[in-house]
């Protein structure tokens, strides 16, 4: 990406955590990137297309930190991947205030965002059957339980920012939460790995990866 592009898409995202998307113009965005409204339009025509290339920009920050189903501390892996996953809404936290707003209004993102969801919800699917396989967790009580719980955990940890910003939730609490969520159903052996994941937890939080922006 060029330098300039890439300016003008980290100071929008600069903007829209502070002001909101529906409270940015075009204009003031790059007056806060020390450049002509017309350099601007040259790289993204319209606000559209510049809201389309933060999102992908977003995504290809998302993706860097993706889970493999291949590693052998998959489990482990899966806590430190949720801590930088709730950074990761605070850096990227205008998408998480107006999801709603944005995919109303940017029908491609919405699409794009959706086959997003699917792809966390089918991961969080395999990692419950890797746990029941392992005897970590039980087998389902009925058919579908699982896909269910699948679903509420990405649910959890999507809706995080939202709790952090009005009850003060840390993200210690958070990757907890994500814990717990799973806790009815672990075996004796799982709960004996919660254990252990909560003396572990304190170090995940201090060891936070805040990864930069740029």
């Amino acid at each position: 990406m060029k330098e300039s592009k890439k300016k003008i898409i980290l100071t929008a995202i600069e903007l829209f955590n502070q002001n909101g998307v529906g409270n940015v113009r075009v204009h003031d965005i790059a007056k806060a990137a020390q450049i002509s409204p017309g350099n601007l339009t040259y790289h993204f025509p319209t606000k559209k297309a510049l809201m389309e290339a933060v999102y992908i920009y977003m995504k290809s920050r998302l993706e860097e930190f993706n889970l493999k189903s291949d590693q052998s501390d998959i489990v482990i892996d899966a806590l430190k991947k949720t801590r930088d996953y709730l950074n990761f809404q605070v850096k990227f936290r205008f998408f998480y205030r107006d999801t709603l707003e944005i995919i109303k209004l940017y029908p491609d993102i919405r699409q794009a965002y959706r086959k997003r969801i699917q792809n966390v919800i089918d991961f969080n699917r395999k990692l419950i059957q890797m746990a029941v396989q392992q005897g970590y967790m039980q087998a389902e009580s009925h058919q579908g339980q699982y896909d269910m719980l699948a679903r509420n955990a990405w649910a959890l940890l999507n809706s995080w920012l939202i709790e952090q910003e009005i009850m003060g939730t840390n993200i210690l609490e958070g990757v907890k939460a994500s814990l717990e969520l799973h806790y009815p159903y672990f075996t004796k052996k799982g709960q004996g790995f919660y254990d252990k994941m909560i003396e572990v937890l304190p170090k995940l939080a201090a060891a936070e990866n805040m990864q930069n922006l740029e």
